[in-house]
């Protein structure tokens, strides 16, 4: 998910591939492409700093796994300088109406397409609409894909959000 370029590390290229897969979906304005690809620069330098011990300005799988599993993703400080901004952002970029909300036809817009099969969507939509009234509030949201990039076990909730495996 997060190697976008497929080179085995995680750089800055794959951020921003990251952003501009969301800001391609949601065909933003310039404002709100700015928006969406600074935050998602500020999670790749969040996760560098964290992670990168060899210093080398990438993150090879290796320090990936070793920081995740001495629970750096799961640091609030961690979250709420990285992740979570770049998660409100694309929140905030789907919500097409300004309501602070997604409805299924918003969320389809952000994670549908041809690769994505209706029933597959259906299933993460219901994922994340956690209390079942047919919206996905920002909380919801934000839990969901916390879950689903701090997760550690297959069936942890919050797996499942971009389909089943």
């Amino acid at each position: 998910m997060l190697d976008r370029t497929g080179d085995g590390h995680l750089t800055a290229h794959d951020f921003r591939a990251m952003a501009h897969d969301v800001c391609r979906q949601l065909e933003l304005s310039e404002e709100g492409e700015a928006r969406v690809y600074d935050a998602f620069e500020r999670w790749w330098e969040e996760l560098r700093a964290g992670m990168d011990t060899d210093g080398d300005g990438r993150v090879a799988r290796a320090e990936y796994v070793a920081a995740t599993l001495a629970g750096c993703d799961r640091d609030p400080a961690y979250l709420e300088r990285g992740l979570l901004p770049a998660l409100r952002a694309v929140f905030d970029a789907a919500d097409a109406d300004g309501d602070g909300l997604l409805d299924f036809a918003e969320y389809r817009v952000l994670f549908g397409g041809r690769r994505v099969h209706p029933a597959e969507l259906a299933h993460g939509f219901r994922k994340l609409d956690t209390d079942g009234d047919g919206v996905i509030t920002s909380a919801e949201f934000l839990r969901g894909f916390v879950d689903y990039f701090t997760a550690r076990a297959p069936s942890a909730p919050g797996t499942q959000l971009l389909g089943r495996a």
